[in-house]
């Protein structure tokens, strides 16, 4: 039985509807989610700028006590790395990936490591403290001066790796283009057939 002639101009109308309908709705998809990642990354990008800043920070402070056997003096509303680290391990448990916050992670350890290895060393009792290799405590002052090194090297190279991400070549994109041209041409073949086979 075929279709009248209202019929078919009823069915144009609510294709033509739904088509369009699609289209904005897929347009808008794709922008609200090209504007999320946008917002993201921007928050990301602050984050990771923030981690290079305590890193060189932290490094400093280490490099200090490691030449002068004390800590500096900090000047009063002067950053705290402490506070500073504890807060970019928190921000990277939002917005980093999970080897960068492992990688950050590890560095507050090696931090709290040479600290509490000073620490130990610099409050001797029995013996006025030696910055010497004759000086078991500050040797282990410098094992954790080396670990600290090692884990601030491996989160500036996580960050480097992922602020700076080679894109891929344009025909690359227009192949995942034409890939997902054919998967919906396939996909639309069973419904062009259903709709064929009501309309005879």
């Amino acid at each position: 039985m075929g279709l009248t002639a209202v019929e078919a101009a009823l069915t144009g109308t609510a294709l033509g509807s739904l088509a369009t309908f699609s289209s904005a709705w897929y347009i808008q998809r794709a922008t609200s989610r090209r504007e999320h990642e946008h917002r993201v990354w921007a928050r990301r990008r602050d984050v990771y700028d923030e981690a290079v800043i305590v890193m060189h920070r932290i490094g400093q402070l280490r490099d200090h006590v490691e030449e002068f056997g004390k800590l500096p003096e900090r000047a009063a509303g002067a950053p705290d790395p402490l506070g500073d680290m504890t807060a970019l391990v928190a921000r990277m448990d939002i917005y980093g990936s999970d080897d960068l916050l492992e990688a950050c992670e590890c560095a507050s350890e090696a931090f709290n490591g040479w600290n509490l290895a000073w620490g130990f060393w610099r409050t001797r009792r029995e013996v006025n403290p030696r910055m010497s290799a004759s000086d078991p405590r500050w040797v282990r002052f410098l094992e954790s001066v080396a670990a600290s090194r090692a884990a601030e090297k491996r989160v500036i190279e996580l960050l480097r790796a992922e602020v700076h991400v080679e894109r891929p070549p344009k025909w690359w994109k227009v192949k995942e283009r034409h890939a997902w041209r054919k998967r919906r041409a396939i996909q639309g073949r069973p419904q062009a057939a259903a709709v064929t086979a009501r309309t005879e």
